[in-house]
């Protein structure tokens, strides 16, 4: 166990060195896609996603994790490779599909098996200060990625994500060389009850279901933020190569919030859990409000959160979800966050096309902020945490 805690490591870097990030829309768009059909497709991706997440969380739960590892990295660079060769409508949202079908086996299982493989040597008190390394790591390697695909982009604008394909499969022999955890709940003879029984647990749980509707508004709203930066960068002039250099500083913001996660909640609590929000509809409100290049810089406070709110959201789920369904439950928050992705984003796309990106900006910052006050006020009566599931 605790060399798979050493291995995650080298797993998790190699495996974010997401060059497709500062191209991927840029590559679409240069396809002759307008940004509707872009967010229509990013949705495909969602959607998919939605579809897939609870039965590959129970997959992973019931066959273990090295299995879900394997299938993402394999599906993922197949769809990466379709991605860049496509030239249909049809051949793209395929590729999207199959994106977000690997996705899906991914979302669940990394937390599930750090957490687990921390447990089985009575570490699982150190997750979140792990998690949130682990994070740093993640979005540093992002940010080395980000880079790199500038120049890859500059020669060709989709050798970033080829090379992105190529690296999901050289992670496959690092999968092979984890250990499985241990795992002693009894499982239930039926995918069918596991998945019943997954969601009646957070239905039992309230303050599960809080945080689980907490991570999911959070994780929509930033990746819709996604869909618009590289437009924006453009509408300013900055060409693919520099936007790659954007993308290096936006990065290491994230990774600065991620290592001030656990030194952050320890100091205040659940408190972080209403400043976090509060930051967040602030900085893309003042994107929607300002129309000058100075306000870019709004994008480094958006990417720290994004950092600081993941450790500290998995934290908290994984000491209230039982080992046996942690996977399920997980992924049920992804599924639902990608749902409301999949509404969303193509009525941003279609709301950017006929009005202004700004527009964009606050209907998505005002609409975030909505969902986020019913959601706190919830979580606010069941701030005092559940005692720990062993």
């Amino acid at each position: 166990m605790k060399k798979n805690i050493k291995l995650f490591n080298i797993y998790i870097f190699l495996y974010q060195l997401e060059m497709w990030i500062p191209v991927q829309v840029l590559l679409l768009l240069d396809k002759g896609f307008s940004l509707s059909q872009v967010a229509f497709l990013d949705a495909m991706w969602y959607l998919s996603t939605v579809i897939f997440e609870v039965p590959t969380g129970t997959i992973t739960d019931r066959f273990g994790k090295k299995a879900s590892f394997f299938i993402a990295a394999i599906i993922k660079a197949i769809s990466l490779l379709l991605l860049v060769i496509g030239k249909t409508f049809l051949t793209i949202c395929a590729a999207e599909i199959l994106w977000g079908f690997s996705s899906s086996f991914e979302t669940g299982t990394t937390d599930a098996f750090l957490f687990d493989s921390l447990k089985q040597v009575n570490r699982e008190d150190e997750f979140r200060r792990i998690r949130a390394r682990v994070t740093t790591l993640s979005i540093l390697a992002a940010a080395l990625g980000s880079l790199i695909a500038g120049y890859f982009g500059k020669i060709q604008i989709g050798l970033p994500i080829t090379i992105t394909a190529i690296i999901a499969l050289l992670v496959c022999p690092i999968i092979f060389l984890f250990k499985e955890p241990e795992d002693t709940t009894p499982k239930e003879p039926s995918f069918i009850l596991h998945i019943r029984e997954s969601f009646g647990y957070i239905f039992n749980h309230r303050r599960v279901a809080s945080l689980i509707f907490y991570s999911s508004v959070m994780g929509a709203g930033i990746w819709a933020m996604h869909l618009f930066y590289q437009p924006l960068l453009r509408s300013y002039g900055i060409g693919v190569d520099k936007i790659g250099a954007f993308y290096l500083f936006f990065r290491l913001s994230a990774a600065t919030g991620a290592f001030s996660s656990d030194r952050l909640y320890k100091n205040i609590g659940e408190v972080s859990l209403f400043i976090i929000p509060l930051c967040f509809i602030v900085s893309v409100l003042a994107l929607g409000l300002f129309s000058t290049p100075w306000v870019l810089g709004v994008i480094l406070i958006i990417f720290f959160i994004n950092g600081l709110y993941f450790p500290i959201l998995r934290d908290l789920l994984n000491q209230n979800i039982p080992s046996g369904k942690r996977a399920t439950i997980i992924s049920t928050g992804a599924m639902l966050s990608c749902l409301i992705s999949t509404v969303i984003n193509p009525l941003l796309g279609w709301i950017s096309d006929t009005f202004s990106l700004q527009l964009s900006f606050n209907v998505l910052g005002f609409g975030t902020l909505v969902a986020m006050s019913i959601i706190l006020i919830s979580l606010r009566r069941r701030i005092q945490p559940l005692p720990e599931i062993t």
